[in-house]
């Protein structure tokens, strides 16, 4: 049984940003990815991230991220994990469940607090206790005044019902049609949180993506590589000691059905004030392994909403009687993406105007009707660039994750594509 560090194959090194590099390894016992990047400062951040699909809304991964905290194998009690990180040096644990992931986080002062806690959290995500009474304890738990107090049922009953979620939902059902797990409420819908969801299905849906071959370490700071891999021995060989896994299938593989027509659709939503609304527009965009088309989707919204002088901005608030107080845009990054533009508190009698007032001012830019502002543009790109690099100076370890999670998410298998995602930050 050869010595873990040995399994490690380091699959690129690519410089980012002056002097840091990250450097991307993969066992070929166990199949972890681990991604280093040499972060300066006494901070060492780990995301471990699992690919996580789901074409319901039950809310399984939502679930099973809460009860991962429950306890390990080898350490089945609640809080544990918590109360061992603080003795690391750590602010505690924290994890968030996403369309497309599940992503566990833990930050330490030092690399040994971080080395001495990486095999206990690794333990909880790959071998955890999911017992019946926990899943319990967080979705169907009532209080003593027979409340509904389960800590999952809590966080998605103050969430559902509110515009944005109600909206975003509708959304996303209509612009991913057909088997699309990209509409799913991960977090879970209240009626099948209470009808449907399950323990059995937990412990399934766990069996299916929390397995190291689809887990992802993105650990940033000063520690050694060697240092890793002697802390993920342990984890390692209880892998080679256990039953062989079946074949995994990569998530987020399927084809997604096409966008076959436009259409609108009218929500409801519950509102002390009925006197505002808003309305979304949201078209099909690339996929997220694109990542110059991308780029340029994101500057082009910039240009259009980010200062009074702003063509969309000038044209809806900017105005005698407003359509709205503000347009915000955003992009999904998905394996195929969507591109959103929200104008917010619009005017009750003008909701249904708002559509038009928008494709006719950006059908105006495309005809050439409206030049478009090349040197304004070329101060968003310039205040971008500016921004990206400011960011990775005053956050460079989410920097650094959220760029390799997008690769380990989207990136293909072949090398060279698989490190455009890590060579983007210094290339943008």
């Amino acid at each position: 049984m050869a010595p873990s560090g040995r399994s490690f194959v380091l699959e690129c090194d690519v410089p980012v940003d002056g002097n840091l590099r990250v450097r991307k390894y993969r066992s070929n016992v166990s199949g972890i990815s681990v991604c280093l990047a040499n972060v300066e400062g006494p901070l060492v951040s780990g995301h471990f991230c699992l690919a996580t699909e789901a074409h319901d809304d039950d809310g399984l991964p939502h679930t099973l991220e809460h009860l991962v905290f429950m306890g390990s194998e080898k350490y089945p009690y609640k809080g544990v994990l918590d109360m061992l990180a603080n003795r690391c040096l750590a602010q505690g644990t924290n994890a968030w469940t996403d369309t497309d992931h599940t992503c566990y986080t833990i930050s330490t002062a030092g690399s040994q607090g971080f080395l001495n806690l990486l095999p206990i959290y690794l333990d909880h995500i790959l071998y955890p206790t999911l017992t019946e009474a926990s899943y319990l304890t967080e979705v169907h738990h009532v209080n003593g005044d027979g409340d509904d107090a389960g800590v999952v049922y809590c966080e998605m009953q103050a969430r559902e019902n509110t515009r944005e979620s109600r909206s975003r939902r509708a959304l996303l059902q209509s612009i991913y049609p057909g088997k699309c797990g990209y509409k799913s409420v991960t977090g879970g819908m209240l009626e099948n949180l209470r009808t449907s969801t399950s323990h059995v299905k937990v412990c399934d849906y766990h069996r299916q993506f929390y397995r190291p071959d689809n887990l992802c370490l993105i650990i940033t700071g000063q520690v050694e590589p060697a240092k890793v891999f002697q802390a993920m021995d342990g984890i390692e060989r209880k892998f080679q000691r256990n039953d062989p896994m079946p074949a995994h299938v990569r998530p987020w593989l399927s084809p997604v059905p096409e966008f076959v027509a436009s259409l609108q659709k009218l929500v409801l939503y519950p509102s002390d004030d009925e006197s505002t609304g808003i309305v979304t527009l949201c078209w099909r965009g690339p996929m997220a392994k694109e990542l110059f088309e991308m780029t340029a989707i994101g500057t082009l919204m910039e240009y259009l909403t980010d200062t009074p002088i702003s063509p969309l901005q000038r044209e809806l608030v900017e105005i005698a009687e407003p359509f709205c107080n503000k347009v915000k845009w955003s992009v999904q990054e998905n394996s195929v993406g969507c591109v959103l533009i929200k104008s917010c508190n619009v005017p009750f009698q003008k909701l249904h105007d708002v559509r038009a007032k928008v494709f006719d001012t950006l059908e105006r830019i495309s005809n050439g009707t409206d030049v478009l502002d090349m040197q304004r543009m070329q101060t968003v790109i310039h205040r971008q660039i500016l921004e990206t690099r400011n960011h990775m100076e005053e956050h460079p370890h989410k920097s650094v994750a959220f760029h390799c999670i997008g690769h380990f998410l989207y990136g293909d298998q072949e090398e060279e594509v698989s490190k455009a995602y890590i060579i983007f930050l210094n290339e943008y």
